[in-house]
């Protein structure tokens, strides 16, 4: 399996390898259900997601897995600096030098995750029918509308109507949402 040599700006998927982009939340859990075979993962802070690297041109199979999207040939990452391993800005949550993931166990592991969570909310306060723009994109609490400083996770959510047609992970104030 071949390392990531590329760094520090954009650079094409497809190449020298393929991208999954996962929410957070959900490839926080990924981490822990496959440890070392996570291969090289990146963090975006800003948009709350994360990067798996894989083998190039690995995902031209993959099938739709909300709320995953495969980023191949034609698309591009930024890939940080060697160096860059906490924030500000994206960096290297497990190092870049380690051998790339794999593609069928990634997604098998994927799969059976999103199959766990459901697709409704515990929290009786969480109308998914009446969230605003800004709770969506995970600037305000989805519990109570406070612009977020501190926050956690809700789960990934969706609904058949309003702003939640696609699976989308939700958060709320943290510690505790007290509206």
């Amino acid at each position: 399996m071949t390392a990531v040599t590329f760094e520090g700006a954009m650079a094409p998927a497809g190449v020298d390898w393929d991208a999954i982009r996962v929410p957070r939340f959900v490839g926080l859990q990924v981490i822990e259900l496959l440890g070392p075979q996570v291969g090289p993962v990146i963090v975006n802070p800003a948009a709350r997601t994360m990067y798996f690297l894989v083998p190039p041109g690995t995902t031209a199979a993959w099938t739709t897995l909300a709320p995953t999207t495969v980023l191949g040939k034609g698309s591009h990452v930024f890939l940080p600096a060697r160096h860059q391993q906490k924030p500000p800005g994206p960096y290297w949550l497990t190092p870049c030098r380690q051998p790339l993931a794999d593609t069928p166990t990634l997604r098998t592991t994927l799969a059976s995750l999103l199959d766990s969570h459901p697709d409704t909310a515990l929290d009786p306060r969480l109308d998914l029918t009446r969230l605003t723009f800004n709770q969506v994109k995970g600037w305000d609490c989805a519990l109570c509308g406070s612009r977020l400083h501190a926050d956690r996770s809700l789960g990934i959510h969706r609904s058949d109507t309003g702003l939640l047609t696609e699976p989308t992970e939700l958060w709320a104030c943290a510690p505790v949402c007290r509206p």
